[in-house]
């Protein structure tokens, strides 16, 4: 249903219809199941609420960013109905984006890949005689077992040696990707506390030692780690020097979940291993090549094509993990009016957390009735983030706020920031319409 809908919001900012690529192709979250969900949440989303009779804008939330844990306030906060600016404060100043770049990566995903596109891993027979080579296109999901965080609809490895029968050696093929698989500035610790692994087009499970923790370690070697578990399953020795016989013909396929189910999980759960490998298929998509600096050019080319203005914006990476990414909370909110000036794509808005109800938002923001907001979230060691938009008062609100540790500061941000960004964006949506810019 996406798809068709999607039509002709691509016909208007010219986006490729997405062949090649696409055909082969820090926060706590609930368990969710992939199957059969995003496609009904993409469904026509309800008018938003008729603004309030002109009046004088008297309500501040000038308490509340005057807390010393609001830190350095970014933000910028509009009537979404009319555009008009109710509030801002260094809303042109480039910050760390944290996982609000998952926004940028959903959209290019959804426009770029198309929603209803399913990533296709294939098995092809190798160089050596009675030997077979996984090609990784992209799917993180493929799961090594029975069982999966990611839920029943992705992909499996037995479905592949199902189809196999035979196999001596099992070689992996990561070469969709290319580049390094670690991004400079990410930690480690990030890898063995769950958040990431190295991206490979080559993977099973997101690169999770165990597959149902979303918090498990990762591993350090994805590609390997995948061909080890095709070749558990035949029976077979793992030769990561095996190379596939060139031009041969798949002897065994498998399916991902939609682009609009990755989508789903990537921004309810903000996955970062999922929004990686979605990066890279839209910069392999447009083009632009397979690596990390591919990813900040299909970004910025599809900001662009929207036009979101991207002044200061950098996009080292796809989750926003990195320290180095940066965009202005006006950059951001004119994203957000993208996708409510194209009904086709407001539709990812329903795929969004809401306070108090679903995923990274599902025990914040408790002054605010349950649902009201519906934003993205975000949290790195420099920065905490919340985009989206807030059914207040009077009207409805398009906003980003970011709480950012000063330059220079050697600390990290912590959860009395967070609880301090949740009281201003509280504060935001009680004063709604009437909010006043200082």
């Amino acid at each position: 249903m996406l798809a068709a809908l999607l039509t002709a919001a691509l016909a208007l900012v010219g986006f490729g219809g997405g062949t090649a690529a696409a055909a082969a192709l820090r926060e706590l979250p609930p368990n969710t199941e992939l199957a059969g969900g995003p496609q009904q949440l993409l469904a026509a989303q309800p008018a938003a609420p008729a603004p309030l009779a002109a009046g004088v804008r008297t309500c501040s939330i000038a308490p509340q960013v005057a807390d010393p844990a609001v830190l350095d306030l970014h933000g910028l906060v509009v009537d979404a109905a009319t555009g008009e600016i109710l509030y801002e404060r260094g809303a042109d100043a480039p910050v760390p984006t944290a996982s609000v770049m998952k926004l940028v990566t959903a959209v290019s995903a959804i426009a770029v890949l198309g929603a209803d596109t399913r990533i296709t891993t294939t098995v092809v027979p190798g160089t050596a005689p009675g030997s077979v080579v996984l090609v990784g296109a992209g799917d993180p999901t493929l799961r090594s077992g029975d069982t999966s965080y990611y839920g029943p609809g992705t992909a499996s490895v037995a479905d592949l040696a199902a189809q196999i029968g035979d196999a001596a050696v099992v070689g992996v093929d990561e070469s969709l990707f290319t580049g390094p698989q670690w991004q400079p500035s990410w930690h480690d610790v990030d890898r063995r506390d769950g958040y990431i692994a190295p991206i490979s087009a080559a993977m099973v499970d997101a690169g999770h030692e165990e597959p149902l923790p979303i918090y498990a370690e990762r591993t350090r070697a994805p590609g390997a780690q995948a061909g080890q578990a095709l070749a558990q399953r035949l029976g077979a020795s793992f030769d990561p020097g095996l190379r596939p016989m060139p031009g041969a013909a798949p002897i065994a396929e498998v399916h991902s979940p939609t682009i609009a189910e990755l989508v789903d999980v990537m921004l309810l759960d903000s996955d970062n291993v999922v929004a990686e490998t979605l990066a890279r298929l839209v910069a392999i998509e447009l083009g632009l090549g397979a690596d990390f600096a591919a990813v900040d050019l299909a970004q910025r080319e599809v900001l662009e094509r929207l036009g979101v203005p991207v002044d200061g914006f950098v996009g080292a990476d796809g989750s926003g993990l990195s320290e180095d990414n940066r965009a202005t909370a006006r950059l951001i909110v004119a994203l957000l009016e993208a996708l409510q000036r194209e009904p086709d794509l407001a539709g990812l808005r329903a795929l969004l957390p809401q306070n108090q109800r679903s995923g990274t938002l599902d025990n914040r923001l408790p002054g605010v009735p349950a649902g009201a907001i519906t934003a993205k979230t975000g949290w790195i060691d420099t920065v905490f983030g919340l985009a989206g938009w807030s059914d207040a008062e009077g009207g409805e609100l398009r906003f980003a706020l970011f709480t950012v540790l000063p330059e220079g500061d050697p600390g990290r941000v912590g959860l009395p920031n967070r609880d301090a960004l949740d009281a201003v964006a509280t504060a935001m949506h009680g004063c709604g319409q009437r909010l006043a810019n200082g």
